[in-house]
């Protein structure tokens, strides 16, 4: 126990550090955050832009969910263009025209060469000058500016107005409404204006430096935005700092032996059984994971009807973006994967419960349906919710029911209320059972397992809280940082790390591992995750108006965060040999087919590709395309989908009469991780990164904003590997319409509840 208070510490002092560097970095990106400043004027004084149009017009843009269509500052989605890219452009098309036309009355685009060059050389020098006062809080905009953003308007009145050309997208539908956070006016115009302001900040020097508030990002050589040396000085950095660190941990994980330990005799241990009896809450459990995989199916049906977008505006002739535009789906199918994957650890938390007690806590069972009905209403709710403020009937208050328009946290606030009491729900529900186990002293290695699992389980709903900081009106730099939190810390570290917890609680569970080795493998991979990944996050806000700080944290960190990753193969290696070795009707084959996909994923698809997008000095050209989605698929779904269905069929197999699992279902398992496995390796592999690749190649040619049109994908070899895409979509479908007929069928082969379940064992090496 001894051993335990030092990781203990230890872990504890790396958490600390980590959120002090996280949070005091976060202080100085408030700090350095780019005015919105209370009027931009002309030369003469004459106010253009109010500071109330600016945020309608950031209002817009959420309440439409177009963060779901295209980007802003590149965080969002990767179909429609980047707005903030696209603006610079138009907007220094608009200036380079109107000094054409001054010098020499003519269009831009019939000038020499020449003549171009100097007029481009004059309005780059101009852009880059800050004019913003901040004692009287205004932003002066040069006539030529002014005649920028008169061009910009009139594109994107073209681009939202009349215009059945827009991919994906319902023609007109941005109303005029004036809805909550809004101002009376064109709405179109003040969309128009706050994507203004991103190109503004994206293309003017920060007071006394010479790169702008995004670091120079996007990269527009007509804007003069280059990448800064500090970006390649940190990469070459953080490469060395990944070379020592991987020299670090596998020296204190070789001389203190942090891996896990077989139980001596594993090969020989008898035969599991699995028809002990099951309480009324377990039991309960079972439509959860039903229910999950509905989910599962639903969400990737969307995604193929977003790829099929990519390819034509309609669905096969069926003008099916007017009632599931683009963004709707995109903002179904991102909800969709936190649902389901949320659900499904939920339900077996609620199924281990009286299983480390081994008893049924009172009353257990109703609270276990009042939260499943909590979650019927939530994810049908928030979904219809987006779907009328997407659409236009969902209006004055869009922002608490219907889209609340930040990728990763779309739900109206209503809904994430809910889904936050919901989650605080189901750790009273699990807090019922682990407490009292914890509390017998008989195995107290036993009980710090127990007490790992249950804070794990506590920090899921914990770190969600950080959605409730956002406002439709916060400032996009402040929206984004905590926006990271949820999309980097609550999904990529917090699920992790429960994740390799609950890991762990099964080996011990199933007695496959011994306890103390367990635990002390489960301290060092929590001390490498969340000391590198807290941290690591910081790559995020390299280019979003954040202070330059972050290209040096997170870069070197980023870096890390692939050790612990990779260093989960050794581990995907060790649920192998389990499943490979055990001859004597080893129950828990599927779980463990999964489980090993889990760690070869979470080696390549968080960690190699994660790996290849987060240097500052590819990420800089990167960010936003392809490879960023690839990334996203294969950490997303091989790491907490496959492991979300390795732990449904332990749970499910322990719900169900022994007969149910006959060899022909043992075998229909093993075909859908297969096929799984080769649908998103070809989706990653044969479509993702070849078009990341050039969509890259694109950017590097011919700047960042020409890569992120519709046009690119309707080139004839884009067109086609967008097309091919079809073909492990389609093999990736069919293995989760397997386990949802397995999972379908277990329903009527469920046990009966028993008042009576079988006694915990305490007695565990």
């Amino acid at each position: 126990m001894q051993v335990y208070k030092r990781l203990n510490r230890t872990l504890l002092w790396v958490l600390v550090i980590a959120f002090s560097i996280l949070i005091a970095g976060g202080f100085l990106i408030f700090k350095n955050e780019a005015p919105r400043p209370s009027k931009m004027v002309d030369e003469s004084g004459t106010t253009i832009v109010t500071k109330k149009q600016l945020l309608s017009g950031q209002a817009v843009y959420e309440k439409y969910g177009l963060t779901d269509y295209g980007s802003y500052l590149g965080n969002g989605t990767y179909f429609g263009p980047d707005y903030t890219a696209q603006s610079l452009h138009v907007y220094i098309q608009g200036m380079q025209n109107y000094y054409a036309q001054k010098q020499y009355k003519t269009n831009f685009k019939d000038l020499s060469v020449e003549k171009q060059s100097g007029i481009k050389g004059r309005v780059k020098h101009e852009i880059r000058k800050n004019r913003y006062n901040s004692k009287t809080d205004q932003l002066v905009l040069t006539t030529a500016q002014v005649a920028g953003l008169n061009h910009l308007t009139k594109h994107y009145r073209h681009e939202f107005r009349n215009n059945p050309h827009e991919a994906g997208l319902p023609e007109n539908m941005i109303h005029n409404n004036t809805d909550d956070f809004m101002q009376n006016g064109d709405k179109i115009d003040q969309l128009t204006y706050f994507f203004f302001w991103g190109a503004w900040l994206s293309s003017t020097n920060r007071p006394h430096q010479t790169y702008s508030y995004t670091n120079n990002w996007p990269y527009d050589l007509d804007a003069g935005n280059i990448m800064t040396s500090e970006a390649m000085v940190w990469t070459a950095l953080s490469v060395a700092v990944l070379v020592a660190g991987v020299g670090v941990v596998i020296y204190f994980y070789k001389k203190y032996h942090f891996d896990m330990q077989f139980n001596e005799s594993y090969a020989d241990i008898p035969e599991i059984r699995t028809d002990e009896p099951i309480s009324n809450s377990q039991r309960k459990t079972a439509k959860f994971f039903l229910i999950v995989m509905m989910m599962f199916l639903v969400q990737i049906l969307l995604g193929e009807l977003m790829s099929h977008y990519y390819v034509e505006d309609t669905f096969f002739g069926l003008p099916l973006q007017y009632i599931w535009p683009f963004n709707l789906a995109k903002t179904w199918h991102l909800q969709l994967v936190i649902f389901w994957i949320a659900t499904a650890w939920l339900a077996t938390g609620i199924y281990i419960t009286p299983r480390v007690l081994g008893r049924e806590p009172k009353r257990q069972g109703i609270l276990v349906d009042i939260l499943f009905w909590a979650l019927i209403i939530v994810v049908g709710g928030s979904m219809l919710g987006e779907w009328g403020s997407t659409l236009g009937f969902i209006n004055g208050k869009w922002w608490i029911f219907g889209h609340y328009g930040w990728e990763y946290a779309e739900m109206g606030k209503f809904w994430q209320i809910l889904f936050i009491i919901g989650m605080f729900l189901w750790i009273f529900i699990m807090l019922r059972g682990f407490v009292p186990a914890i509390k017998i002293k008989k195995n107290l290695h036993r009980s710090r397992l127990l007490q790992l699992l249950i804070i794990g389980s506590i920090a899921i709903p914990a770190f969600y809280l950080a959605s409730l900081f956002i406002l439709p009106n916060s400032h996009v730099t402040f929206a984004d940082y905590w926006r990271w939190w949820i999309v980097h810390l609550w999904v990529e570290g917090i699920f992790e790390s429960f994740a390799v917890i609950l890991i762990g609680y099964l080996m011990v569970d199933m007695k496959l591992t011994t306890i103390k080795s367990t635990i002390r493998a489960l301290y060092f991979q929590l001390i490498l995750l969340l000391g590198t990944g807290v941290v690591g996050m910081g790559h995020h806000y390299f280019w979003e108006g954040d202070h330059s700080i972050w290209l040096a944290l997170g870069a070197c960190f980023s870096a890390l965060e692939v050790i612990p990753l990779c260093l989960l193969v050794w581990e995907a290696y060790t649920h192998y040999r389990v499943y490979k070795d055990s001859h004597k009707g080893f129950p828990y084959k599927g779980t463990f087919m999964f489980l090993v996909s889990t760690g070869l994923w979470n080696a390549l698809g968080a960690g190699a590709l994660g790996f290849l997008i987060n240097a500052p000095a590819i990420n800089y050209f990167e960010h936003g395309t392809q490879w960023t989605s690839a990334h996203a698929h294969a950490s997303m779904a091989g790491v907490y989908g496959f492991f979300s269905v390795a732990i449904m069929l332990f749970a499910i197999r322990h719900l169900t009469e022994t007969n149910f699992w006959t060899t022909k279902v043992e075998k229909w398992i093993k075909w859908a991780c297969i096929t799984m496995n080769v649908g998103l390796a070809g989706m990653v592999f044969i479509t993702l990164m070849p078009l990341g690749y050039l969509q890259l190649k694109d950017a590097l040619e011919n700047g960042y904003w020409h890569a992120r049109q519709i046009s690119f994908y309707r080139q004839p070899l884009e067109n086609g590997l967008t097309i091919a895409r079809s073909v492990p979509d389609i093999i990736f479908t069919a293995g989760v319409v397997i386990l949802l007929v397995i999972f379908f069928r277990a329903m009527f082969h469920l046990k009966k509840a028993s008042k009576e379940i079988n006694p915990v064992d305490y007695d565990i090496k």
